[in-house]
Order: C-alpha cells, then sequence, then structure tokens
C-alpha cells in the first residue's frame, strides 16, 4: 500500500495563471491516490529535482479523479511545480491528513475563512458544499490577500455566489484600486456580524499561516463559536 512518502508519477492534465503569483496544476490521479482523497483539506507531498514540499489539494474529492492544485511563486519547489506544463508529471504522494470534518457543518451555518494560499483547501470545501447544498444551511466565505490583483478563482465565484455561498473578499493593504471591504478576514468577519450566522448553530474551516488560524479561533471564540466548532486542515 502507498503512503506518504512513496512517490507516484502524476500526469498534468491542465495548468494555468489564477494570478501573477498564483499558478494553478491540474492532476489526473492514479486509482490508487484517488481512492486515498476522500475529504477536502487532504493534502499531498510533491517531490521535485530542488526538493520535496507539503501542498494542500485545491478540489474535492471527485469522480474523474482529477484534482487541483494552487501554488504561490517565489520558491525552489513552487517555481518547478508551476513551470510544468499539460502532458508533464510530477512526483506525487497518495493524499493524507485528516482533512476538514465537512459533516459537522450539516444542518449547521458555516464559515469558511482562507487567506493566502490557504485559499486552496477552502475551494475544496466550498465544492463540497455546493455539490450537497442543501445539506447545509448559510455559508459565506471571507476570503483574504494582501492586495486586490491577488485573489484566485476569481472566475469562479460568481458561479460561488449563485450557489448560495455568501464571498466576502478582504484585501489586508492599502488598495487604491479596491472599493469594497478592507482588513484582514477575522476583523471583517466581526464588522460585518460573522455574516448573519448564529454562534450557536455555527461551525467554522479555515485555513492560513499558524498566527492567522489563531486568531480567528480567538475572535471566533470571542463571539460565541467554542474552538472545537474551528477546524483546520492540519
Amino acid at each position: 500500500m502507498l503512503g506518504p512518502t512513496d512517490y507516484t508519477p502524476v500526469r498534468v492534465t491542465a495548468a494555468w495563471d489564477e494570478t501573477a503569483a498564483f499558478r494553478a496544476v491540474r492532476l489526473a490521479l492514479p486509482p490508487a491516490l484517488a481512492r486515498a482523497h476522500v475529504r477536502p483539506g487532504q493534502v499531498v507531498k510533491i517531490r521535485v529535482p530542488t526538493g520535496e514540499g507539503f501542498f494542500a489539494l485545491a478540489s474535492a474529492p471527485a469522480a474523474d479523479a482529477v484534482t487541483d492544485l494552487l501554488v504561490k511563486r517565489g520558491g525552489k519547489i513552487a517555481d518547478a511545480i508551476a513551470g510544468v506544463e499539460p502532458g508533464d508529471a510530477l512526483e506525487v504522494t497518495t493524499p493524507f491528513g485528516e482533512g476538514f470534518p465537512v459533516e459537522e457543518g450539516i444542518g449547521r451555518d458555516v464559515l469558511l475563512f482562507g487567506a493566502g494560499s490557504g485559499i486552496a483547501p477552502i475551494r475544496a470545501v466550498v465544492q463540497h458544499l455546493l455539490a450537497q447544498r442543501d445539506e447545509f444551511r448559510r455559508v459565506t466565505l471571507f476570503y483574504g490577500q494582501r492586495h486586490g490583483a491577488e485573489f484566485a478563482y476569481r472566475g469562479e465565484q460568481v458561479r460561488w455566489e449563485r450557489g448560495g455561498v455568501r464571498v466576502v473578499l478582504c484585501p489586508s493593504r492599502a488598495d487604491d484600486a479596491w472599493t469594497g471591504v478592507r482588513g484582514r478576514v477575522q476583523e471583517v468577519a466581526r464588522a460585518l456580524a460573522f455574516g448573519g450566522t448564529a454562534p450557536e448553530e455555527t461551525v467554522a474551516f479555515v485555513a492560513g499561516m499558524t498566527a492567522m488560524v489563531e486568531d480567528v479561533r480567538r475572535v471566533l471564540s470571542e463571539a460565541g463559536i467554542p474552538p472545537a466548532r474551528v477546524h483546520a486542515n492540519f
């Protein structure tokens, strides 16, 4: 049985720029790897000549075994992955990790928080929720980047909204071209009363830097959502 230290060549089927910094890569998982992709938020290790690194899968488990990555340029490993083209192969491990316990959101309001490249596993959660939208109540996504031009998956967000996921984009730095709300995701969420959710009936899923995750937990706890109902994917 393959494990998280065993690498398998996986074919790249598509690659495109989401932003100037973020590159999306689509993979066709072979059966052994696809069977292990069972929850949004799971991760893989990828090995390239410059090293190896962990990457969250950016799409929910799919019957066609296709999955996406989102890599941020600027590091040796990420740049090597960002340089692949359709038809190339990447050395990838079996998906692993517990991922997000999305079943805990059934019948509840759901808050999603993603910052930076943390939008990748949160996108996987969004796909899962949209596929089973009737099982969840109000869903609100607070997505943060430094500047307005840095938001990935802008082309998908109208579809998310139409499917019943409110999307609140939150640039944290000064941006003359941005006319919407500004601030860190947890600050914007608090200012917007957490999308009108009822704290006693709310579950949250969060992905980003450790300090951001802990601050989201603190802010939600102050609002009446206990840490036990605020889930990261690690």
